[in-house]
């Protein structure tokens, strides 16, 4: 059996719809395992199958930074509390909620709450106006964390393919898609250091009552 790492390769700009340079992920992100020592961990990643979210309102997110934004979804009426993206296997790293006013993002094989995101709705659009807490990193960058927060919403929660979002193209592919692998699994499969310019999806969110997840297409 080899043990040789896929090889990832880029795609170019002028090959994508996004118009920025990508690196494709997938030889890794779809074609490895997640496993964990800890049977916690799995037993904990396989548990939202009848979660709603109401069991994560009153934790506390994993640190106090709060950051302004400005990111606006259409959504599906009516849009009630409930689930927005639930794992279904070990490698779908997240799940996130509605409840409260807020977007709750949870780290699947942990069941912590890593950060939670204020909401207002008017009609049929919502609008992420705040965060508070980290998702990658300690003390990360505001705008990074801008674009981390719409990627998870269209990745997961839209079940759009969409590019994960890098600090810097600069680090070895191989090192890059196993990072990217390890924070958000299988949702993962091209990923760009370049901006993308915000535009509002066309696609809806809707919420689940309990539970909803599955697999991106991957055109």
């Amino acid at each position: 059996m080899s043990t040789e790492f896929p090889e990832i390769k880029w795609i170019e700009s002028a090959d994508n719809p996004w118009g920025v340079r990508l690196l494709d992920l997938r030889p890794v992100t779809l074609g490895m395992i997640s496993t964990s020592a800890d049977p916690q961990c799995a037993e904990n990643a396989l548990s939202y199958a009848h979660d709603d979210g109401s069991s994560f309102v009153n934790m506390t997110p994993n640190s106090d930074r709060t950051v302004e934004l400005s990111l606006r979804y259409r959504i599906e009426q009516p849009f009630a509390e409930g689930a927005l993206f639930t794992p279904g296997c070990m490698e779908h790293k997240w799940a996130i909620f509605y409840r409260d006013g807020k977007i709750l993002f949870v780290r699947s094989w942990t069941r912590e709450l890593y950060a939670a995101a204020d909401v207002k709705i008017s009609g049929d659009e919502l609008e992420i106006t705040r965060i508070k807490g980290d998702l990658v990193d300690r003390n990360e960058d505001a705008e990074y964390k801008r674009r981390v927060v719409d990627y998870m919403i269209r990745s997961h929660a839209l079940d759009l393919v969409y590019p994960v979002p890098l600090t810097s193209a600069d680090e070895p592919p191989n090192y890059t898609a196993m990072w990217c692998f390890q924070g958000f699994g299988n949702r993962a499969l091209v990923a760009t250091a370049e901006k993308i310019p915000y535009q509002v999806p066309e696609q809806a969110l809707r919420t689940w009552g309990i539970g909803g997840s599955g697999d991106p297409v991957v055109g």
